[in-house]
């Protein structure tokens, strides 16, 4: 498809253009054009996948002359916070929908506000300034999500605030 002189109202706020996004992780194409082109990435996968995966886009930020820093560099997160470990069972229930606590923490943060904290924070560690949070199940029961909000969040916001 082709669109002659295509109308973008309203105009952004962004100057002289909206952030260009590129999400993926290949090594030798989609992190090279994040390095020539990309305002952000979204890198998924394990803590060690991203890891590696920064420091292939470092690697092609230093051969473009690209300011690695001014890329924002963003992880989505499946997180479930529970109020207590020893809750964490009952609390997960709806949601893992006939997994075990076991198999539905393959894919999902499953903990307390401080342990998701400490999750996020090792994110932050290698590299990662945006996170894309999903919670499982919130249409069903917000409380993980406010638990979230109220004992999470604050944890790095303070921080930044002041």
């Amino acid at each position: 498809y082709t669109i002659d002189k295509p109308i973008n109202e309203p105009k952004g706020v962004r100057k002289p253009h909206p952030m260009f996004w590129i999400g993926g992780g290949g090594e030798k194409v989609t992190l090279r054009l994040v390095a020539q082109y990309g305002d952000a990435c979204n890198i998924g996968g394990d803590l060690d996948n991203v890891r590696h995966k920064l420091e292939v886009l470092r690697q092609h930020c230093e051969r473009e002359g690209r300011d690695y820093d001014e890329i924002v560099k963003s992880t989505s997160l499946t997180v479930h916070t529970v109020s207590s470990e020893a809750s964490a069972e009952k609390e997960t229930e709806r949601a893992r929908a006939g997994r075990s606590l076991e198999e539905y923490s393959k894919g999902t943060i499953v903990g307390t506000a401080d342990q998701i904290a400490e999750r996020v924070q090792s994110y932050l560690d290698v590299g990662i300034d945006y996170f894309i949070t999903y919670q499982p199940g919130v249409a069903y029961d917000s409380e993980p999500m406010h638990r979230f909000a109220e004992q999470v969040i604050p944890q790095f916001t303070s921080a930044a605030v002041s």
